[in-house]
């Protein structure tokens, strides 16, 4: 966040207009990405309709626009206030997934797709990277989450009330019938619905903290209903753990121990879940616990990446492409059929490897897993804001163990992935400068 002041102005333009304009376009940006990301240009779609169950839409190019708009906004106004920041994010890492991903275009099995996609995730990391940077302190940004959280909520619940059947899963609905009564809001599935509502309870918590409490209460409570009527069952659980881990991170004082307490639910999570496919003794005590064994279906789906992944290793089959080839979705002709209709491997970590490769998984465990706890660490220790950077934490670790159930990572403009990327980018910027907000 921004605490930079400017004196003087451009050329033709006062000072104070400058500042005026300045000042409204950071909370244009702010709040315009964030409600465009959650919302989208599509709320409330109509699940009964077979057009769901194509890849892309007929707003795809606006989509693309509003989105491209925004980035060029953001970053026009963090190079005239604040260049350093942002040149920060010329770490290492950050290069060199930047440009595996560029060999993953390459090697793709449909290069085309992949370097349309690659295009649109640089424009969405750019504007992720800017968010952050808007607000003027901690209050201003605690102020923009309940309004934008806020009115996200609001309009959920309007659409509930008053039509249900595009707010609330229907027996009708083609696809999965099977999640009729669970509630979705303007969101088109109930997961997403229970990551991104899970998400803003913590935000709310912030916003409580840093004293917009008459605000923030309502929506909070609004919040924890939307999540337990969803019946998302993984972001509950996940919720839950990420409460609890992030309250015992905040309090342990060691790093090795913080890295323990953090990274244990992703071990387990990872062992139970896709271990489980991979190991038939692992398998087999998953069998005895009381759990889905096969994960509400995601235990095919895993086999099928899995042996994907196997089959090309190094490369993977191009940046964001496997779920989308030809091959993939009319192609299948085992048992496992059904699972090549799939949209991703519900698991990000599986679809990392299955489209970038080995090295694309381990480029993303160490920029969106490891570096982020180690910027927790240096911003603790240099003194950052206690509730912004827990929910930055509780955000990131949300998100880290969400990614073993639910593949968002990369997703094009998926709103989770926008929302993890945002505490991604906060807890960078924390590290290097922990007095960003008063």
């Amino acid at each position: 966040m921004s605490l930079v002041t400017h004196g003087g102005g451009t050329r033709g333009v006062p000072a104070a207009e400058l500042a005026e304009l300045m000042r409204w376009g950071r909370l244009a940006v702010f709040a315009g990405a964030l409600l465009l990301s959650w919302i989208t240009l599509e709320p409330f779609a109509d699940l009964t309709s077979t057009d769901v169950l194509e890849l892309a839409t007929g707003r795809d190019g606006a989509t693309y626009l509003a989105y491209g708009l925004l980035a060029a906004a953001g970053l026009a106004i963090v190079l005239l206030t604040q260049p350093r920041m942002l040149a920060t994010l010329f770490h290492p890492m950050w290069i060199l997934l930047a440009l595996w991903l560029g060999v993953t275009v390459v090697t793709s099995a449909d290069p085309n797709l992949s370097m349309k996609r690659l295009v649109l995730f640089g424009m969405l990391a750019l504007l992720c990277a800017t968010l952050f940077l808007m607000p003027r302190g901690r209050g201003q940004l605690a102020a923009l989450l309940v309004a934008t959280a806020g009115f996200v909520t609001a309009l959920s619940l309007v659409g509930i009330t008053l039509f249900p059947d595009l707010a609330i899963h229907q027996a009708t609905d083609v696809g999965e019938p099977q999640l009729a009564g669970d509630w979705r809001g303007v969101f088109a599935h109930k997961n997403t619905t229970g990551a991104i509502f899970a998400m803003f309870i913590f935000m709310m918590i912030f916003a409580i903290r840093a004293g917009h409490g008459l605000a923030a209460a309502p929506v909070l409570a609004a919040c924890v209903l939307i999540v337990a009527m969803s019946g998302a069952k993984s972001s509950t659980m996940l919720f839950v753990g990420a409460m609890i881990v992030s309250v015992l991170v905040s309090r342990i004082r060691s790093g090795f121990l913080v890295g323990c307490i953090a990274f244990a639910p992703l071990v387990v999570l990872s062992i139970l879940g896709p271990g489980s496919v991979v190991s038939d003794a692992i398998g087999g005590v998953v069998r005895m616990l009381p759990v889905d064994v096969t994960f509400t279906g995601r235990a095919d789906i895993w086999e099928l990446a899995l042996e994907k992944i196997a089959e090309r290793p190094l490369t993977g089959w191009g940046y964001q492409a496997y779920w989308a080839l030809e091959s993939t979705r009319f192609g299948q002709e085992d048992t496992t059929q059904w699972a090549g209709h799939a949209a991703h491997a519900h698991n990000g970590y599986i679809d990392a490897a299955l489209n970038m490769g080995l090295p694309g998984l381990a480029l993303t465990t160490v920029v969106f897993v490891l570096m982020p706890l180690r910027n927790y660490l240096a911003a603790r220790r240099g003194g950052a804001d206690p509730a912004l950077l827990l929910m930055l934490l509780q955000i990131w670790l949300f998100g880290v163990y969400l990614s073993v159930m639910e593949s968002f990572m990369y997703l094009r403009f998926h709103p989770t992935w926008i929302t993890f990327l945002f505490a991604v980018f906060g807890l960078h910027y924390l590290a290097r400068r922990p007095h960003v907000a008063p």
